[in-house]
């Protein structure tokens, strides 16, 4: 995924991690969002109540009707473990280097989950904060977060010109 992506591109970023999350922290992030003092908009939230109700809320994330729930519910899945970021990097954590923030992602690795880190640097990175930029890069580039080029995603069907590339190397000429 280009670093430099749209807001598009980093909306279906978080939409990509929230898909990693079990249903069951899913689940709470749910109840929390819709019991938060922070109101969405009517639809959103009954969007929401609708989504509790079932037993695996994860797959209908990308349905057009669910879609404005997502940074709201991303926001209460990934509010302590950006708290604890936060702390972690301490003064540093307004904009820091990339070395920083895994430095403190490492130290967070014991608390959380990565489908739930990679959801925190989604949010970070969808949210136009000032470390949005490294927080989308490392989700493109971090195998650990699952989106990643080439992280354990099936692979897509290879085009007319890629089998043509692989008809001329040979059967056993694999990289």
């Amino acid at each position: 995924m280009d670093v430099e992506s749209t807001k598009q591109n980093r909306e279906a970023m978080l939409r990509d991690a929230m898909a990693k999350v079990s249903p069951t922290e899913l689940r709470a992030a749910l109840n929390r969002a819709t019991q938060s003092g922070t109101r969405p908009s009517r639809a959103v939230y009954n969007a929401m109540l609708a989504l509790r109700r079932h037993h695996d809320p994860v797959p209908y994330l990308t349905r057009p009707q669910y879609r404005p729930t997502v940074p709201y519910v991303a926001a209460a899945l990934s509010d302590e473990c950006l708290t604890r970021t936060v702390e972690v990097l301490g003064d540093n954590s307004e904009n820091p280097t990339r070395e920083q923030l895994l430095a403190a992602l490492d130290t967070l690795g014991s608390d959380f989950a990565d489908p739930v880190i990679a959801v925190m640097l989604a949010w970070v990175a969808q949210d136009g904060l000032p470390s949005s930029d490294l927080c989308a890069e490392l989700l493109a580039s971090d195998p650990r977060y699952g989106l990643a080029t080439g992280a354990s995603q099936p692979p897509e069907p290879a085009s007319a010109e890629d089998r043509a590339v692989s008809k001329e190397d040979g059967p056993g000429d694999s990289a």
